[in-house]
């Protein structure tokens, strides 16, 4: 969802406030491989914070990592969020613009005014441009309209600059892709699931860079009580992929974020699915690199959001 046209070069952090958290990144590439982290930070504010209280953690948070931009990615959470893939035979854009206006409406329940949508299209690289007579597949996001306005104020009044909005899963994807891309491809899916306190965000890659994803929300930040409910939603995201989008299997689960250190939880994961399974910690990637200037408090649970969004600097 731009807020406003990003320019190229343009020097960008990623911030995402959500969860009682807000998280900020800043990054830059090392050559062709490398992505280096050079200021990142998280604080946390009260559940019931008033927005002026948020605006204020902004702030002293903007100031604590000594961020040399204002230009800033943001991330949207919100439990209505519509975020729904989709696949439409013999459309062309303009009837694909109006096809998921109407959908968005319907799953929200709001007349077309106060609802704000996006959507991206599953495309090969070498192929941008959608010709009239094809099947379209993708990803729809539709939000209402005052939840857009809200975060984007937050951010406008701690001072900062809004120039794009994301949501988690294609933040996550954004991440994984950059920092381990090769393992996508036409022969191997990876389903990658990143636990925040109370939500998590399933987003099953394929075909070097296509996205599936699916969002699900716990009424409890304990993870660890709710492991059947997490590995019940991830089948069915497996399930769904499986027969409704493609036949690359998946051959890999990637759990991020809050997973809990109990082994028991992700034994359950790996044994109920039956997929090889891996806790995956981004700023120890072979390909990551951290900044000295970057205090070691910043841990990936609270961070890998943030990251994902940080990465439009790069």
């Amino acid at each position: 969802m731009p807020a406003e046209s990003i320019e190229k070069n343009e020097n960008v952090a990623g911030i995402n406030i959500a969860d009682g958290i807000v998280s900020v990144s800043r990054m830059v590439r090392r050559g062709r491989k490398k992505i280096l982290l050079t200021h990142a930070g998280w604080m946390e504010y009260a559940p019931d914070a008033t927005d002026d209280e948020v605006v204020q953690v902004i702030r002293k948070l903007w100031k604590k990592c000594r961020m040399p931009t204002r230009t800033v990615s943001v991330g949207l959470q919100s439990r209505s969020l519509c975020l729904k893939y989709f696949k439409f035979p013999d459309l062309s854009q303009g009837e694909l613009a109006s096809a998921l206006k109407l959908e968005a409406e319907e799953t929200l329940q709001l007349p077309p005014e106060q609802i704000m949508l996006d959507w991206h299209l599953n495309r090969p690289d070498n192929d941008p441009y959608t010709q009239q007579g094809e099947q379209l597949q993708g990803v729809l996001v539709a939000v209402a309209k005052h939840q857009v306005e809200r975060q984007l104020n937050l951010v406008k009044k701690a001072g900062l600059y809004p120039v794009v909005m994301d949501v988690g899963c294609t933040a996550l994807c954004n991440l994984y892709l950059a920092l381990r891309g090769e393992s996508v491809n036409t022969e191997n899916a990876v389903c990658v699931v990143n636990l925040s306190r109370y939500n998590a965000d399933i987003s099953i890659l394929y075909n070097h860079h296509y996205i599936y994803p699916r969002t699900i929300i716990s009424r409890s930040a304990e993870w660890s009580t709710k492991v059947q409910y997490l590995v019940e939603n991830i089948s069915d995201a497996l399930l769904y992929y499986h027969v409704k989008v493609d036949k690359t299997p998946v051959t890999r689960l990637i759990l991020t974020g809050f997973v809990p250190d109990d082994p028991h939880f992700v034994g359950h994961i790996h044994d109920t699915i039956g997929l090889p399974t891996e806790v995956w910690n981004p700023l120890r990637d072979e390909s990551f690199m951290v900044a000295q200037s970057v205090k070691s408090d910043c841990s990936t649970p609270l961070m890998t959001t943030s990251l994902g969004l940080g990465l439009r600097n790069t």
